[in-house]
């Protein structure tokens, strides 16, 4: 159900969108193991950080997600976690997933605290503007129209489900709170959400709200899948099922194929693309570069003033540019290089001294300014902060090693890390 669900398959066909729906096949995994931890089953507490992690390296808008729903969930059973002692293993598991994405998330961090990115300074897409009606959702999911943003839809059996889950809600006492934000988040994806007080913070970066359509998804298939209520054992409900998902993903790929005919492209051009295309991902470049002047001057030279410096034996190989250079002047001359500017990037002169790189203001593009003679190359190298979250990241993969190794090593360090508080406070 999960994986022929309308969303999935949106991805997959109609976006194309890989990172997220290999982010989509570790939803699952995160809702059960939060429900086991609310029953108070500590075991393979640790897939949490697997799958947290696994989200995060394949597509960090999904993180985004996940975290907002673990955090409500948590919310909602704060007591129960905590008369469990589940909450521990909620932390831990937290603390261990932002080990894991340590070499991505202090990489991110730098980029984004030295330099204002089209993201923040000139964002794709409002999450207010995103939203679509109540009813037009409803509507486009009982008839799985194909995915657009107009046509936004979780698919027949999903809705129905989410249906019958909602008219159950009484009697289904342990899964309320699932299927609670379930319901939320599918609302949050009309204009009832003030999503407009949102739209300036960091929570826009999810873009657009329909994206936590695959967490409604990944809920609904675990509602189903446990079937609480025993309808699944009524073979005529379960072939009903089966009809449903069938049905509904040839009704799906057949509107697909009539009405995106204009996707279609023949082996030899799919396998030959652009060098110069970086896909619809413009959001993570620098505020000031202008992507399409960009791809009308494909060939890219080194851009200074004539008259102040002299370049000569210029050589570009993938990822550095080396010259040689003699200034005309007394003063400092700039010379600007062919590469969008991310910190990391240096310029060594002579091989062995390192001269400070800059942002061009204006293109968003890398230059230097240089002063007597050399031979000048510039190459991207790792910043000191990413090769600490590098270091973090592979000590937290030890751990989640050491871990799952040892049976009960985690029980052994809390009851430790317990009986130092005692001591320490007395108790």
């Amino acid at each position: 159900m999960y994986g022929l669900s309308i969303y999935r398959f949106a991805d997959l066909v109609n976006r194309q969108a890989i990172g997220e729906v290999i982010a989509l096949t570790f939803f699952p995994l995160m809702i059960v193991m939060l429900t086991r931890l609310k029953k108070g089953e500590h075991g393979y507490w640790y897939l949490l950080s697997i799958g947290m992690a696994a989200i995060g390296y394949s597509h960090m808008i999904s993180v985004e997600m996940m975290g907002i729903v673990i955090i409500i969930y948590t919310l909602l059973n704060l007591k129960r976690f905590y008369q469990n002692k589940s909450l521990k293993y909620l932390i831990a598991a937290g603390l261990l997933a932002i080990g894991l994405l340590g070499r991505y998330f202090l990489a991110v961090g730098e980029q984004m605290a030295t330099t204002i990115f089209q993201v923040t300074a000139q964002p794709l897409a409002f999450l207010s503007d995103r939203t679509l009606p109540f009813k037009d959702i409803v509507v486009n999911s009982l008839t799985n129209a194909v995915f657009h943003a107009n046509t936004v839809n979780v698919g027949i059996t999903i809705l129905l489900g989410l249906g019958i889950a909602c008219g159950l809600f009484y009697y289904s006492k342990n899964d309320r709170d699932l299927i609670g934000i379930a319901l939320g988040l599918f609302i949050a994806a009309t204009p009832i959400m003030p999503w407009h007080l949102l739209d300036h913070t960091i929570i826009n970066t999810i873009q657009f709200p329909w994206r936590f359509f695959a967490i409604i998804t990944a809920i609904v298939s675990y509602l189903v899948a446990k079937d609480e209520c025993h309808l699944l054992k009524n073979k005529y409900y379960f072939y009903l099922l089966i009809l449903l998902l069938g049905a509904g993903n040839v009704i799906y790929s057949t509107n697909s194929i009539q009405n995106q005919s204009w996707r279609f492209r023949t082996n030899t051009a799919y396998n030959t693309p652009n060098p110069y295309y970086i896909g619809a991902g413009h959001e993570y470049l620098p505020a000031q570069t202008d992507y399409q002047k960009i791809l009308r001057h494909k060939k890219q030279v080194i851009k200074y003033q004539p008259h102040k410096i002299k370049i000569t034996n210029v050589r570009h190989t993938w990822g550095r540019y080396q010259f040689d250079f003699r200034t005309l002047t007394d003063q400092k001359a700039v010379v600007e290089v062919p590469f969008i500017y991310y910190k990391g990037y240096v310029a060594e002169l002579n091989h062995h001294q390192r001269l400070p790189m800059q942002m061009n203001k204006r293109t968003g593009l890398t230059q230097v300014a240089l002063k007597g003679t050399g031979r000048i190359t510039v190459y991207y190298r790792t910043t000191t902060i990413q090769r600490i979250g590098t270091v973090i990241s592979l000590l937290s993969f030890g751990m989640l090693i050491i871990i799952g190794s040892y049976d009960g090593i985690t029980d052994k360090l809390f009851d430790i890390i317990h009986h130092k508080g005692a001591f320490y406070y007395g108790n």
